[in-house]
């Protein structure tokens, strides 16, 4: 039983030794801000697009709410609550702050998801679009629809309620 214990130790200190040193790789390949009117999601299910109607040829699995305030104001709040996340850390931003990446791992073996994030002025006051997805596997078991759904939820708290 310690043998096997020790084996398991061994296994998850290896892993986590890759990953740091593919991390910074990772960062630049999937870090990158994303052009939504041209986004092309891949195959696999492990991802999730939030997006208004008619803003990218992907087919996003939620509509985008709109909020009656402007553009700023929206990406402050939205900043301000994934970097509060554990494990959570802003990438690249656009020259304006209303285009950027982030980068959030999962609490045990620090799998990383990355999503891109475009604020947007929109009719009476912005909108946003989401692309969150993971690097490794193929399903995710629904946590990046979770993450931008938590973050829509909070969002409502911080920048009011969708209109």
């Amino acid at each position: 039983m310690f043998w096997g214990l020790g084996a398991l130790a061994l296994l998850y200190l290896l892993w986590r030794l890759v990953l740091l040193g593919r991390m910074p790789g990772l960062c630049r390949r999937h870090g990158q801000l994303v052009d939504f009117a041209t986004l092309v999601p891949s195959w696999k299910p492990n991802q999730y697009l939030l997006a208004p109607p008619g803003t990218t040829t992907a087919q996003p699995q939620a509509e985008a709410p709109r909020y009656a305030v402007p553009p700023e104001r929206l990406r402050d709040a939205l900043v301000r609550i994934i970097e509060a996340e554990p494990r959570s850390r802003i990438l690249e931003r656009s020259g304006d702050g209303l285009r950027f990446t982030l980068v959030q791992t999962t609490a045990l073996m620090a799998y990383p998801d990355f999503a891109a994030v475009e604020v947007r002025p929109a009719p009476g006051g912005s909108t946003l679009l989401i692309y969150s997805r993971a690097v490794f596997g193929i399903r995710d078991f629904g946590v990046n629809g979770k993450r931008v759904q938590g973050w829509l939820g909070k969002l409502a708290d911080a920048a009011g309620k969708p209109v």
